[in-house]
C-alpha cells in the first residue's frame, strides 16, 4: 500500500500546478527576430546571384574542367607505358601464376 500512496501523492502534486504563461510580448519579439533572420537570408542568396559573382563561378568551373579534360589526355599516351610496368611488377611477384581458366562446359 506504501507504493500506491506515494502513486497517489505524486498525482495529486501534479493539480496543483498551473500552466506557464510567456513573458509579455514574447511572439511579437520571437515574429521580428524571424523575419530579420529571413531577410538576412535573402541578402545572402542575393550576392551569391548576382551575375558577376555567377559568370566568375561558371568561368572557373569550365577552366577547372579543361584543365582536367586536357590533364587526362596527357595521362592516356603513358598508359601503355604504365601497362608495361604493371606487366614488369606482376612477372616479377609472379602474379602471372594466377590467371588459370577452368573449363566449366566438361563433365567428368
Amino acid at each position: 500500500m506504501n507504493k500506491q500512496d506515494k502513486i497517489e501523492q505524486i498525482l495529486q502534486s501534479l493539480d496543483v500546478n498551473q500552466r506557464v504563461s510567456a513573458p509579455d510580448f514574447f511572439y511579437t519579439r520571437l515574429k521580428a527576430r524571424m523575419e530579420r533572420e529571413s531577410n538576412d537570408d535573402k541578402k545572402v542568396r542575393a550576392w551569391i546571384l548576382r551575375p558577376a559573382y555567377a559568370l566568375s563561378v561558371l568561368v572557373m568551373v569550365v577552366v577547372i574542367n579543361a584543365f582536367v579534360i586536357l590533364k587526362s589526355e596527357d595521362t592516356r599516351d603513358i598508359s601503355t607505358n604504365d601497362t608495361e610496368t604493371a606487366q614488369s611488377i606482376a612477372a616479377e611477384y609472379s602474379l602471372n601464376d594466377n590467371n588459370v581458366m577452368y573449363d566449366l562446359t566438361s563433365e567428368k
